[in-house]
């Protein structure tokens, strides 16, 4: 069923999939052994060629974009990078001949006394895009360039090249994450060196090689999965920093350039989209809605569901106005999310799923994550972790990353946030791990998750596969039996490479059920297999929350107050059994981001506090005997305090297998984790029809017996689902190969 639902999704979205150029009539060259594509030997060529100017003149007038266009001509009055290049649209609209003189006299006088702090916050940043203003003016407005004025611009955008932070040319940095993965190479260095090709060639060359060479086949590897590894803040910067190339090459007529899967990243935002507007947290930072990053990329693939996700809360910075005039598609209509299937699976290289019970204000999303890699950088250390919204955040990242304490490599993000216990997920605590970025900064033992490569961002694509950047892999996935409005979405992980040896093996499997019922919405069950080296290794199985939770007894229970939520959490306990169960609750003044000994509070420093979401409290449940091998059962309900509604859960015993009954559903995990080849047996109770879930059964045909006789003869099962699903009456049930 997920392979079906994943081909529905495609199926809806093919025919919108038609780049905006038709034309594909690049010729490519050899550039010290790297085929990139030639320059034309026209101008203009940068993001635009004479033959846009037809379609450039319409946007000036186009209902969608003339708004857009009348914006930057008051931005131009107050602006001037705006006023130069809206002058330079200007005289390729025109060929009026002053006004292109007097666009290059400012151009050149803004570049030549324009002065950065060299250790200023990210100065590369700015001194790209004032790059970008001189190339424009340059490129747009040639043919008025004097053998003067040409000397005299390559001589400042080469000063500008040098000082950005890869230098020129360009050295090996991080092509992955971190900013050698933003603007610098694949917007500032590739637009310049376009400009000034005929002059000076190298600049294009070094920028083209370094993208087909370091930038491209990262993007490749990762696109196939659907998602963006630097969450949901951060993508605004690199994912959008990655379209530029997408349009540069494309209107030098190379076509696509990258992996077509490039086109559903950002349904990943599509479903992350909370209710208020917000989105699920992921990474550093707090919130940050989809804007130039959904709308070129829209544009680009006429894709409608990501351009309705992107007007849901539209705007763009005055600075990205260009772009947005230049390449948004103002004839695109956008499509609403409602039409989509209500779960979504990233595949590999993440392992990620996102389950909704729907589109509207009471819907109910749960994300679920295996990680196979991790990236590093802006991401966290929270493999096998989930997160829960339903009218407020119910179970949470944890932690803040700009504030009081500072933000990248802060104490508070380096000993909290980033790290695994800032995360609904597991612990096991080595008193003895180390966890050290150098001989002389240890940090806090929070009995997480390793730091790979030492948290040394990956360069290359051939050092993120080789530096022990795998975290794990994903044993199962599936949702259906409807694939548009599934009962069900299972996901298993083997995340015992995320952690040290301190373990030998760590499982996390989830299902989400989607009850349908306006009491009790939904239900998601946590089923983890956890063996330690040791055996006095305690572990931890954590839960964060916004507002203080109640334990009582088998059940923990968080119910939101604050800001108008009124969501409601409660989860049963089921393994370990009650006697062997230890339930401690962290938080509060003083304890806010506790980490076993120390706190890192890190409290707000700037904007609205309303879209900070800390999570400043959370419950650990541990087992109290010490043990090698431990299972965690858990059935989280979701509700809302008006309601009161608990369902009755049962645990299930069947031999090698365990499980949950909640309602008319019963599902079922293998104890060891391993695909059962034999025979599974177990029985339902109660009346009416109920909907079975078995999970980890391996590959192939299975037979369904209830009460001694055959009601299902042949159910495959998928070596990518491994389980089994169907519908019966209570009764003695026999699986059988």
């Amino acid at each position: 069923m997920h392979v079906i639902a994943l081909l529905l999704v495609l199926t809806c979205a093919s025919p919108l999939a038609a780049q905006p150029s038709k034309i594909v009539d690049a010729k490519w060259m050899d550039a010290g052994g790297v085929s990139v594509p030639a320059p034309p030997a026209e101008h203009p060529r940068v993001f635009l060629r004479s033959r846009d100017i037809d379609d450039l003149r319409r946007r000036t007038t186009h209902p969608t974009l003339k708004p857009v266009w009348d914006e930057m001509q008051t931005l131009a009055e107050s602006n001037v990078q705006i006023r130069i290049e809206v002058d330079a649209l200007r005289y390729l609209l025109t060929r009026d001949v002053e006004l292109g003189r007097r666009t290059l006299a400012l151009a050149l006088a803004t570049l030549q006394k324009a002065e950065y702090d060299p250790k200023a916050q990210d100065v590369t940043r700015p001194i790209g895009r004032m790059l970008v203003t001189g190339s424009v003016a340059y490129d747009w407005c040639y043919p008025l360039l004097t053998a003067e004025q040409k000397q005299a611009f390559l001589d400042q955008i080469l000063r500008f090249a040098r000082q950005l932070e890869c230098g020129y040319p360009p050295r090996p940095m991080g092509w992955v994450t971190g900013h050698g993965s933003e603007w610098m190479v694949m917007r500032d260095m590739l637009a310049a060196g376009l400009a000034i090709y005929d002059e000076d060639p190298e600049m294009y060359r070094h920028a083209a090689v370094t993208f087909f060479t370091g930038l491209l086949p990262a993007r490749n590897f990762w696109y196939p999965g659907h998602a963006f590894h630097q969450g949901t803040s951060y993508s605004e910067t690199r994912f959008s920093s990655d379209l530029y190339p997408l349009w540069i090459f494309d209107r030098l007529g190379a076509g696509n350039v990258y992996h077509p899967a490039q086109q559903f990243v950002p349904y990943q935002w599509i479903y992350m989209h909370r209710p208020d507007g917000q989105l699920l947290r992921a990474g550093d930072g707090q919130s940050r809605d989809p804007k130039l990053r959904s709308l070129l990329s829209a544009s680009y693939y006429g894709d409608g569901y990501v351009l309705g996700d992107y007007l849901r809360n539209p705007g763009i910075d005055p600075m990205n106005k260009l772009f947005q005039f230049l390449w948004s598609d103002p004839d695109l209509k956008p499509l609403p999310a409602s039409d989509l299937p209500l779960t979504r699976y990233m595949g590999f290289p993440y392992g990620w799923m996102v389950a909704r019970t729907g589109w509207g204000e009471d819907s109910v999303i749960a994300e679920m994550k295996v990680n196979a890699y991790y990236f590093g950088n802006h991401q966290h250390l929270d493999a096998g972790a989930f997160q829960i919204y339903h009218k407020g955040p119910l179970a949470v990242d944890s932690g803040n990353y700009q504030g009081t304490s500072g933000a990248y490599g802060s104490p508070h993000h380096s000993n909290y946030y980033r790290r695994t216990i800032a995360h609904n997920t597991l612990l096991i605590y080595d008193p003895a791990e180390k966890f050290a970025l150098s001989a002389s900064r240890d940090l806090r033992n929070d009995g997480g998750q390793r730091l790979p490569n030492n948290w040394r961002e990956p360069g290359t694509l051939d050092v993120l596969l080789s530096r022990g950047y795998k975290t794990g892999a994903v044993g199962g996935y599936w949702f259906g039996p409807d694939p548009q409005r599934p009962a069900f979405s299972y996901l298993k992980g083997d995340i015992t490479e995320a952690y040290s040896a301190k373990v030998k093996e760590v499982k996390r499997s989830f299902v989400f059920l989607n009850l349908a019922g306006e009491a009790t919405p939904a239900a998601l069950i946590v089923f983890d297999r956890v063996v330690s080296a040791d055996p006095s290794f305690k572990k931890y199985w954590l839960l964060h929350s916004m507002e203080e939770p109640e334990v009582r007894e088998d059940r923990t229970v968080v119910s939101l107050h604050e800001r108008g939520w009124s969501g409601r959490l409660i989860n049963h306990t089921l393994l370990p059994e009650a006697v062997n169960t230890e339930f401690v609750k962290v938080g509060g003044p003083g304890k806010e981001f506790w980490v076993f000994g120390e706190n890192f509070p890190n409290d707000i420093s700037r904007g609205d506090p309303n879209t900070y979401e800390l999570g400043a409290w959370r419950v650990e449940l541990s087992p109290k005997s010490p043990s090698s091998e431990d299972l965690f059962l858990n059935v989280i309900q979701i509700t809302d305090p008006e309601r009161n509604a608990v369902l009755p859960v049962a645990k299930i015993e069947a031999g090698p297998m365990v499980g949950v009954r909640i309602a008319d559903r019963l599902v079922l995990f293998a104890r060891d984790g391993r695909p059962a080849t034999r025979p599974v047996a177990f029985t339902a109770t109660g009346e009416g029809t109920l909907k079975y879930l078995v999970a980890d059964l391996s590959e192939g045909t299975w037979q369904v017996w209830c009460d001694g006789r055959i009601v299902h003869p042949a159910i495959h099962v998928t070596g990518s689902a491994g389980s089994l699903y169907f519908e019966g009456p209570p009764g003695e049930y026999s699986l059988r190969r």
